[in-house]
């Protein structure tokens, strides 16, 4: 079964959501939370809704018919742990559509009565009247919070020791991608073809190369990736052509594998994938900044590329699977955990899921120790309960919440606040939790949830005020203008990811999990350098050309290319960033003098001399 789920819960409409069921002939099912407006869903052709296959109903997306949805979330299949693969069909230049498997795209749409769940979003809320029985009532008083957090220390010893060994940009992604994972990769991989009686040999440095590809098809894309290869002269790519041929890079990618099938966890759809995440979440937690602000939300692992027929277009928005994340004010990713699709079903302990999913993520942050973090959250996630979980466990929390999510806290009525002058606000005080809830009216109502941050001190914030470049001033409560000035960490993250994703895929459902985890790490290598270089910072497309540029630069092979070896060298010659000088056993001639050397640059893989070396990396 693959869930997949139209829209966020923040557009849900009013009506209650429609759920309709994709079966297929092998027994596969396809489910769709739609929000429709009619009882009934017709695609672009016509048809009615239980003659529609998915095929018309993406078409009908393409077209935007009737819809305006941003993402679609799909979660993995049941037959994770065997050997489904999930394999896309047609080529990757196909029409609209054609990168799912075809049985799925002719499967027959039938609708599914259910009418039971909550109408905001099924998968993160408990049924209201659930909601307002559980727990007593609080007591709610007009004052201002008083929290009782103890002071944030200012020093981080982690990144002044990263400050001190001057890492380069390769030295920092290796934090993440280091030679234990490396190895782990290549050893499962070698052992996943070996089980398919194929001795594929891999090699740390030839997967090095790969990992360069995926990286370089994020700023320099093709509409087919064996066009790197190509002697054309409108598409060939020296730099990929020189370092692995084309037929070896599609064997060693196709058997690219993460996990020991024999000891697979059949109750963890991820299972293929696990290890890597886990090693991923662990180094990511390592290295990570001790920052006091955090933001919490949901990301996206994008199914298909970049090319308009592989994904769903204008309006429709993404089609990815959901990633649950936890990330710094600045955007580098904390922890993530990708959504099991547990559509239908509820998290013990009478909490919804969004909670639990916040829960985990404190856990995670104190391992590191049990300081005041404090935690930014949008309305999916935020509750008055959740914020007094937190505050119990010695966690700063402040988010949006919706208005049936205030556990009665008695504020003014929208709709008598959207009468008065703008920077109006109400607020209130639960006694017992400490906790407290803001209504705060600008050009829209939003109310407003804390256990940290009150109303002192009000500041003035200057504002549109209508006419074009109009501004003006009005009242902004302290924990509004926190939450503006520190939330937003995750959708920074996915702003970075999204400049130059990993394009190449493979025909494995989870493959797109490899490149979720490479543009991550890249991002957070990246963050790393920018606190720790100071004024030789470089942009993102700089820091992942030149990671890029040393993994493909250091196993190519241009020996039997004649005049054409001496290529046209890279800027990473003279970007003073990770050039050393070691010792190599067989002696070469100088790049410089071209007299004989036993030393060589370990970046540029050239053969220099120490009196020669300054001079070669100098323009």
């Amino acid at each position: 079964m693959l869930a997949v789920v139209f829209g966020s819960a923040a557009e849900a409409p009013a009506r209650p959501a429609q759920i309709l069921r994709f079966c297929t002939s092998r027994q596969t099912c396809f489910q769709f939370i739609m929000a429709s407006g009619s009882s009934g869903f017709t695609a672009s052709g016509g048809s009615s809704l239980k003659s529609t296959k998915l095929l018309e109903v993406l078409s009908a997306l393409e077209d935007g018919s009737s819809y305006q949805r941003k993402e679609i979330f799909i979660a993995p299949p049941d037959s994770a742990v065997g050997d489904f693969t999930d394999e896309d069909s047609g080529d990757e230049d196909g029409w609209p559509g054609a990168q799912l498997p075809g049985h799925v795209l002719h499967a027959s749409v039938l609708p599914e009565d259910d009418g039971s769940w909550d109408e905001e979003d099924p998968q993160l809320l408990l049924p209201l009247k659930r909601q307002r029985a559980a727990g007593p009532q609080r007591v709610w008083t007009k004052r201002d919070i008083r929290p009782d957090f103890s002071s944030w220390p200012a020093s981080d010893p982690h990144m002044e020791h990263l400050r001190s060994q001057e890492l380069s940009p390769v030295g920092l992604f290796e934090l993440f991608f280091d030679e234990g994972t490396i190895n782990f990769i290549v050893n499962e991989t070698n052992r996943y073809a070996w089980q398919k009686n194929v001795h594929l040999g891999l090699t740390a440095q030839e997967l090095k190369c790969v990992l360069g590809i995926l990286i370089l098809s994020g700023y320099i894309s093709y509409p087919r990736r064996r066009m790197f290869w190509e002697t054309s002269p409108d598409s060939h790519h020296h730099l990929v052509a020189d370092a692995i041929r084309r037929d070896r890079f599609e064997l060693i990618f196709s058997y690219l594998h993460f996990a020991d099938n024999s000891e697979l966890d059949h109750s963890d759809r991820f299972t293929k994938v696990r290890p890597l995440l886990v090693r991923m979440n662990r180094s990511f937690q390592q290295h990570a900044p001790l920052d006091e602000f955090y933001s919490f939300g949901e990301s996206s692992c994008e199914y298909f590329g970049q090319s308009g027929s592989q994904r769903p277009s204008g309006r429709s928005g993404r089609l990815g699977c959901r990633v649950w994340c936890g990330t710094t004010s600045s955007g580098y990713l904390v922890w993530f955990e990708p959504s099991q699709g547990t559509l239908f079903t509820r998290p013990g302990g009478g909490l919804d899921l969004g909670t639990s999913m916040v829960l985990r993520f404190t856990d995670a942050l104190q391992e590191r120790g049990r300081l005041p973090y404090h935690i930014f959250i949008d309305e999916v996630f935020t509750s008055v309960k959740l914020m007094s979980i937190l505050r119990r466990r010695g966690v700063k929390a402040t988010g949006t919440v919706r208005e049936y999510r205030t556990e009665c806290c008695p504020l003014k009525d929208p709709k008598e606040l959207k009468k008065m002058k703008r920077g109006s606000f109400d607020y209130k005080v639960d006694e017992c939790e400490e906790v407290i809830v803001c209504r705060w009216r600008d050009s829209s109502v939003v109310t407003i949830c804390s256990n940290a941050a009150g109303i002192e001190p009000v500041r003035l914030s200057s504002r549109p005020a209508g006419a074009a470049g109009a501004r003006g001033q009005v009242r902004l409560p302290c924990l509004l203008q926190l939450y503006q000035e520190k939330a937003g960490g995750v959708g920074r993250m996915d702003q970075n990811m999204a400049r130059y994703r990993v394009r190449v895929r493979g025909t494995k459902w989870y493959s797109s999990f490899m490149g979720y985890v490479l543009d991550a790490a890249l991002n957070n290598a990246w963050q790393l350098h920018r606190i720790c270089c100071g004024d030789a910072q470089v942009d993102l497309l700089a820091f992942r050309r030149y990671v890029a540029c040393v993994y493909l630069e250091s196993n190519a092979d241009t020996s039997s290319q004649g005049r054409r070896g001496r290529r046209l060298e890279t800027e990473s010659r003279f970007d003073m960033i990770g050039h050393w000088i070691v010792h190599q056993d067989k002696r070469t001639r100088c790049a410089l003098c071209h007299s004989q050397t036993n030393t060589r640059c370990e970046k540029c893989q050239k053969g220099v001399h120490a009196k020669c070396f300054r001079e070669y990396h100098v323009r």
